[in-house]
């Protein structure tokens, strides 16, 4: 009987230690899937479809819009706190669509910064979502130099490699960003609107 129990005893202590092994390695998997920290060096680019007057069912009202192409060249910093901060440089080409003038498409180069939160499911999904009021830019070169914009609303979805290291990130519809800079809006126009088709590749630098 003794001897009954004593296995017993021993099975119990190894079932309880599996478990708990089981249990902390779930948990850190789940840890990794859920915060990631440092700095992740960005490049990428996309394009912007810029509709002065807003969009009527994803058509400019007015006809009055500009696109804009552009790369990137970025630092995201993240904390497991699920917070992120992006600087950011970007070369852009402006094509103009406004009718009736003689507008001609140009070349400039932004520095922006903002914001963002984000929160990775258990797939490996990653979802940044910008801080209100948070971003800010500035034209550096060609005729946008020394113009001031800001956007709201531009958001990411993506996702993280297992190992967290890699980070890919797509924006586009559904997500209406503002736009808002002295030069804009035209008279008699809401807030401009744009869609943008980009896409990012980060890289983790360091901690």
């Amino acid at each position: 009987m003794k001897g009954n129990m004593k296995k017993l005893a021993v099975f119990v202590v190894i079932t309880t230690i599996a478990i708990f092994t089981v249990v902390a390695m779930a948990s850190a998997g789940d840890n990794r899937k859920k915060a990631i920290q440092g700095q992740y060096a960005a490049t990428g680019g996309g394009t912007c479809f810029l509709a002065h007057c807003g969009f009527d069912n994803l058509v400019p009202n007015n006809g009055i819009f500009d696109l804009m192409t552009f790369s990137i060249e970025a630092v995201f910093t993240f904390t497991r706190d699920g917070k992120v901060h992006v600087e950011r440089t970007a070369p852009t080409v402006t094509h103009t669509g406004n009718p009736g003038t003689n507008f001609l498409p140009y070349a400039w180069t932004a520095k922006d910064s903002w914001d963002f939160t984000y929160a990775i499911e258990p797939d490996g999904s990653i979802t940044l979502t910008q801080v209100p009021g948070s971003h800010s830019g500035i034209g550096i070169s060609g005729p946008m130099k020394d113009v001031v914009f800001i956007n709201e609303g531009r958001n990411r979805r993506g996702a993280v490699s297992p190992d967290g290291k890699t980070i890919i990130l797509n924006g586009g519809e559904p997500d209406f960003v503002t736009f808002a800079s002295p030069i804009l809006p035209d008279p008699g126009c809401e807030v401009p609107q744009m869609i943008c088709n980009d896409s990012a590749v980060l890289i983790w630098q360091h901690n």
